[in-house]
């Protein structure tokens, strides 16, 4: 399986709103290499919110919506605002044809996370969750492969319960560095006699 990756070093030359937004997201989450820095996160999604990127609307809606550590507290009904907010620009990311293709796979794998926590107008559908970030999965989306196996397989969330599935997907994503897929699997017991 090819995973997307992304160097953040070009990233940073771009000052284009996807990459604001994959940068927010590295230090959020700790992908592509990235060291957690919710100070650093917070600031590439406001520099994409300042270029009405939807994405960075969605990301900083799912920020106050959870919070960010010590740098931004919840806020339920802000993080609502946004996320309502943002839904219609993703929409139109992904039904533009001018719209990169890796760009639509991260713009789709958001509306899969509208559908499975019933985000902004969004009705949770865990069924119709699954069907996107499994497509996701397969075009190689790392967050989207780490969701299939702790989320979606191992707890049976829009599709059957499959350990084995779910052990397979984290693995991929622990293989490719994940650092959450690397707890995941250690937390689940994967790898080790049951």
């Amino acid at each position: 399986m090819n995973i997307i990756k992304f160097d953040l070093k070009q990233l940073k030359e771009k000052e284009d709103g996807f990459s604001y937004y994959i940068l927010g997201r590295s230090y959020d989450l700790e992908e592509n290499g990235a060291n957690q820095d919710y100070d650093k996160a917070l600031k590439y999604y406001k520099k994409g919110i300042e270029l009405d990127y939807p994405l960075c609307t969605y990301s900083l809606g799912i920020s106050y919506k959870l919070g960010l550590g010590n740098t931004l507290s919840i806020d339920e009904q802000k993080g609502d605002m946004l996320l309502t907010k943002a839904y219609p620009g993703i929409m139109r990311l992904i039904n533009s044809q001018s719209t990169d293709e890796i760009e639509k796979i991260y713009a789709r794998f958001v509306t899969g996370a509208y559908y499975y926590w019933g985000l902004g107008k969004t009705e949770k559908d865990f069924r119709k969750a699954f069907e996107i970030i499994k497509d996701c999965a397969d075009k190689g989306h790392i967050a989207a492969i780490y969701d299939l196996g702790a989320n979606f397989y191992y707890n049976g969330n829009g599709t059957d319960k499959n350990h084995r599935l779910a052990e397979n997907y984290l693995k991929i994503a622990k293989q490719a560095g994940l650092k959450r897929a690397i707890e995941k699997y250690e937390e689940y017991q994967f790898g080790e006699e049951r």
